[in-house]
């Protein structure tokens, strides 16, 4: 019985599920904890977001050092950049040239899903205008705060998450040159400098910087805390 292990537990969910709300355990909890039946247990040693599936959403006028630099760490700490982007001919970064080469996305908005991913990154730059016009775009960001993912935000894009999760308002984002954590939603309003990114990162809680906030908030797998403090439930998705 639920009763028998956490009684307020029990209780909410016979509230949901339409059963006789139980007032008393039928024995004590003898408070001995079981290894292996919480995800949390299974986390590495140390942290790590190798074999990490990480969506990076641009348009047109993306910001080509965040983009690049944020590419390179995340397959420097063997995880797997996608490129998800408006369209899927070449997608050209701020300041480029009509001719220039552009990025070619791995997959379009409407071709897939937050469902396929550990984490969302967006860097800064004039896309967010297409960015934050873009129905798909907005509810990426939104089912993946409800998944509990970590999503990155630099320049431009903290104002598109900070849109969308309005609704969510613990949250908090960055203000000026600060790199803010919040609730697993990693932002940086200053677009990221070529210094930003460094060969070794340390994914540690209290990282001072984008990247390595960001990668710890990844290996973390998923923000419990999240749902724990009920604010899956107040984006729509």
């Amino acid at each position: 019985r639920i009763a028998d292990i956490d009684l307020a537990l029990a209780q909410c969910v016979a509230v949901m599920v339409g059963a006789p709300t139980p007032q008393s355990a039928g024995r004590p909890n003898h408070g001995r904890k079981s290894r292996g039946l919480s995800q949390i247990d299974f986390l590495p040693k140390e942290p790590t977001i190798e074999s990490r599936r990480i969506a990076i959403l641009i348009g047109d006028g993306y910001d080509p050092v965040a983009f690049n630099g944020l590419c390179g760490a995340i397959k420097a700490a063997g995880a797997l950049p996608f490129v998800i982007g408006t369209k899927r001919q070449p997608i050209l970064p701020e300041g480029a040239k009509e001719h220039s080469k552009g990025t070619v996305p791995a997959h379009h908005f409407d071709g897939q899903r937050s469902t396929m991913f550990d984490a969302t990154f967006i860097p800064g730059g004039s896309h967010i205008q297409i960015l934050k016009q873009n129905n798909q775009v907005r509810y990426w960001i939104a089912e993946s705060f409800g998944h509990l993912k970590a999503i990155g935000a630099t320049g431009e894009a903290v104002d598109l998450v900070r849109s969308v999760l309005s609704d969510v308002t613990q949250l908090y984002f960055s203000q000026d040159n600060e790199v803010m954590e919040s609730y697993g939603v990693v932002t940086a309003r200053t677009d990221l400098k070529p210094e930003s990114f460094k060969e070794t990162i340390k994914l540690v809680k209290e990282a001072k910087d984008f990247v390595g906030k960001f990668f710890y908030e990844i290996a973390q797998h998923r923000n419990y805390k999240r749902e724990l403090d009920g604010l899956a439930k107040v984006v729509p998705f």
